[in-house]
């Protein structure tokens, strides 16, 4: 079932409804069961950002919003949306396939004003946007919570069709801000996301990529646990699937939460003289699946891809 997040401004009854959960997964529509909020990676291997998927909603029209404000919580999910939450703006009336990501990155002190202009039955109207934020960067094992506010076209209005107005603030050097004139187009904010808890994907310990003439019989798998995550799958892809797009010839799915390696042994047996490719998944439980969106996959934050060789079969016995 679709859920929604409320974004009200004065008369306005605006939302923003979320994308329901199923369907194929890519890097346009990618949305897996379990929330709006989740870990997604472009390719195996590849950091993971936090992404929020959103429709646009039919109300106000897409001409009616002049910016999206994302606020951000560590470890606490019900927030205000003050200042110091604030992490990014996008000043754009729709967001690129209703998506935003929260890259892990740090990214330094923002400071910015802009200008946006509607029109009224007196003729063009003209408020500022001033803001003034930092973005941490994303820390693993730490779970992180999301609301947003737009600015959207403002209704209300005083005596004589005069604008409700706020006192101009001046951005100071490294002193969050939002300032919002007129006061009235800051919408209010959406319900908090369900938690994502941030974390890297695993990597891969032995056998080493490239390994050759290893036993046919059994191999034993080695890898490191990634802060944030507690289940972990295991697969083995044959020689002519190296993306491993298809089911696997061998998984093994495992829970633990502790750090150190991990080792998981299959025992075959392995066809003789054949390339093998080996990746491993994590995940959090009882969160949002991540999504991988070259693969098209949903479920796991994969590491790269390795390979390895088995030995040669033994020659036959003398006839």
């Amino acid at each position: 079932m679709a859920r929604m997040i409320w974004l009200t401004a004065a008369a306005f009854g605006v939302f923003a409804l979320l994308t329901g959960c199923g369907g194929s997964v890519d890097s346009t529509t990618a949305q897996p069961q379990g929330g709006w909020a989740y870990l997604a990676q472009d390719s195996p291997g590849d950091a993971a950002v936090i992404r929020l998927r959103l429709e646009n909603p039919s109300i106000p029209l897409d001409d009616q919003i002049f910016a999206w404000l994302f606020f951000r919580s560590a470890n606490q999910r019900y927030f205000s949306m003050t200042a110091d939450r604030l992490v990014d703006a996008v000043f754009e009336s729709t967001l690129p396939n209703g998506i935003w990501d929260d890259g892990p990155e740090a990214r330094p002190f923002t400071q910015v004003s802009q200008d946006f202009t509607w029109l009224t039955r007196d003729g063009e109207e003209t408020g500022t946007i001033e803001l003034a934020y930092s973005d941490p960067a994303l820390q693993p094992g730490i779970t992180y919570y999301h609301r947003v506010r737009r600015v959207v076209e403002p209704l209300a209005r005083a005596g004589g069709g005069s604008l409700i107005t706020a006192a101009t603030v001046t951005p100071l050097q490294n002193i969050p801000l939002i300032n919002v004139d007129p006061p009235d187009a800051l919408s209010e904010g959406s319900n908090p996301t369900e938690g994502v808890t941030y974390f890297t994907p695993p990597v891969l310990d032995s056998p080493p990529d490239g390994s050759t003439g290893l036993n046919t019989r059994s191999i034993v798998f080695r890898w490191s646990t990634t802060v944030g995550a507690d289940e972990y799958v295991l697969q083995v892809f044959p020689d002519d699937d190296p993306s491993g797009l298809r089911n696997p010839q061998f998984q093994f799915t495992l829970r633990q939460t502790a750090g150190g390696l991990i080792t998981q042994e299959i025992e075959g047996p392995f066809a003789a003289s054949e390339r093998f490719y080996w990746r491993v998944g994590a995940r959090r439980s009882g969160e949002a699946l991540p999504v991988t969106a070259r693969l098209n996959l949903r479920g796991w934050l994969f590491s790269d891809m390795r390979t390895f060789t088995t030995a040669m079969a033994p020659p036959a016995p003398p006839g």
